[in-house]
């Protein structure tokens, strides 16, 4: 959830429930629930087989309300006996809120919970989580990947499944986070802010460093802002080498402040499936129930986009995707062999694709009339750059656009779902909602120190090395593997190349701004 969205979901929540109202698929009211015990226990729970469901909710930041919020719509939503284990390890704080109406007491530490209807079992996970022994709580730092690899390894050998979902549910902005280089506190986040940890946070490439593939699952899923980029979905593909998914669910934009619709997700579960008789909009016909006993992780993902539509269609600026990481590499080689194309086109490409300043031309994602979104954010539709290229006969050879055309079919291979709002115009569903990151690298800023450079000097982090260690210790990570793929000095082979060639102008052994020599 992006700086601007989502942590303003406690205040917006009256809002919103009035306009969600004008949506007709809206949730129900909530029913009475009954309170956890006060102290953790054993799960003497029957283990269900067909899908155990992870949600990572790190609510040790501003989203503490919204946390509470999003219990009350697992615990509305769930079914029992439908074969379907849904486990939250969330982690609270107590700078935001005081709730003990969801979880039976206020409490500002971190616990694992397992939510059926209408109640939330506090379960002992002594082994995993020492440091958060009950029945006292303790704080796990959820900005550290190791606790989310402990999360998923316990979770996989407690309740083994025929098929795993991770959701990881906090602020999110792609692969980097907005540093606001003119305020003096800089806070840096890919996603999971723990500001009990020291605003510790997991980057995208240490999820690969520190998960392996041991704990890989079927599908993941981001309730966080501005996941749905091409850099996340490749870092996370299945062949990896580490830990992957094969079904990603994520908006390539900003998500709007009430979240995931947990309710009507979880009410889509049903024995033996069948239809609740509501229109579809992503697929057409009416929408179907699933059961989990044979439920696939695309199908899964169908119903999140579904719902999240149907519970944001009042706003119009929302987003929500659903890809097939399987095919992540074949939209790579696609874009690659674009970018090769590129090389010689600078000039047409900045004034007739992108754009810049107030004044981008491609579909986006992010507010461009901010220069820190500019330097932070710039995340592009790829499939509507390619399309622009596509169809600009004037500017652009013959070649570039037939490489254009392979990146549009590459992409609409792999997107399953997709829906926008009526804020992006253009929007075609099931092609458009997968964003790159592309940069107007050559713009100059001034920061908090009065130095003026090119935004491209402060992008270290969008890089295939690891910043931390050619950098220093205070850069942390870069390592998107997104970024690899070149292997002969001063030749471009890749997307990422690309822009350093055009905006990194020390191209010698020392690699220039990111220490990078392409």
């Amino acid at each position: 959830m992006g700086i601007n969205t989502k942590s303003l979901r406690a205040g917006l929540y009256l809002l919103a429930v009035f306009m969600l109202s004008l949506c007709l698929a809206c949730g129900g009211k909530a029913e009475k629930e009954s309170l956890p015990p006060s102290t953790c226990g054993p799960d003497n729970a029957a283990r269900e087989t067909a899908w155990t469901i992870m949600v990572y909710m790190d609510a040790d930041n501003s989203l503490e309300t919204a946390a509470m919020e999003d219990i009350n719509e697992m615990k509305r939503g769930m079914t029992d006996g439908l074969g379907v284990n849904l486990l939250v390890l969330i982690d609270r704080t107590p700078l935001y809120t005081a709730d003990s109406s969801e979880l039976g007491e206020d409490f500002s530490g971190t616990r694992l919970y397992r939510i059926n209807h209408g109640t939330a079992t506090w379960i002992c996970a002594d082994s995993a989580f020492p440091e958060a022994a009950g029945p006292y709580e303790g704080e796990v730092n959820m900005g550290d990947a190791a606790t989310l690899k402990k999360f998923v390894r316990y979770s996989k050998t407690q309740y083994p499944a025929g098929k795993y979902a991770l959701i990881l549910w906090n602020h999110g902005n792609g692969v980097r986070d907005p540093v606001i280089y003119q305020e003096e506190d800089i806070v840096t986040r890919s996603i999971c802010e723990d500001i009990s940890s020291g605003s510790d946070v997991i980057y995208t490439g240490e999820i690969t460093d520190i998960l392996t593939s041991s704990e890989s699952v079927d599908f993941i899923g981001f309730d966080a802002c501005m996941m749905g980029s091409l850099e996340v979905a490749y870092q996370l593909r299945p062949g990896n080498g580490s830990f992957n998914a094969q079904v990603m669910v994520a908006s390539p934009a900003n998500e709007g402040s009430y979240g995931w619709p947990y309710h009507t997700i979880l009410q889509r579960f049903k024995t033996g499936g069948g239809s609740n008789g509501e229109t579809e909009t992503i697929t057409g016909g009416t929408e179907p129930y699933y059961d989990p006993q044979s439920m696939s992780a695309a199908e899964l993902g169908r119903i999140v986009v579904e719902e999240y539509r149907d519970a944001t269609c009042a706003y119009g600026d929302q987003t929500m995707s659903c890809y097939d990481l399987t095919q992540a590499a074949t939209v790579k080689s696609a874009v690659d062999a674009l970018a090769v194309e590129l090389v010689s086109e600078k000039a047409d490409f900045e004034t007739y694709i992108r754009g810049s300043g107030s004044s981008p031309i491609a579909l986006h994602y992010f507010n461009a009339s901010k220069t820190d979104e500019w330097i932070s954010l710039p995340y592009f539709d790829i499939y509507d750059v390619a399309r622009r290229i596509n169809a600009d006969t004037s500017h652009f050879g013959s070649t570039a656009r037939t490489k254009a055309q392979g990146v549009q079919d590459a992409v609409e291979g792999m997107i399953f779902y997709s829906y926008a709002g009526s804020s992006y115009s253009g929007f075609i569903m099931g092609k458009n909602g997968l964003s790159i990151f592309c940069t107007d690298g050559d713009a100059l800023y001034q920061d908090k120190d009065g130095d003026i450079n090119p935004h491209w000097a402060y992008q270290w982090w969008y890089n295939p090395l690891d910043t931390k260690s050619v950098l220093g210790s205070s850069y942390l990570y870069g390592k998107l593997t997104f970024c690899t793929g070149g292997t002969t000095p001063s030749s471009v082979e890749n997307w990422f190349e690309l822009l350093d060639s055009w905006f990194d102008y020390a191209n010698g052994l020392s690699g220039g701004y990111n220490r990078y020599q392409w």
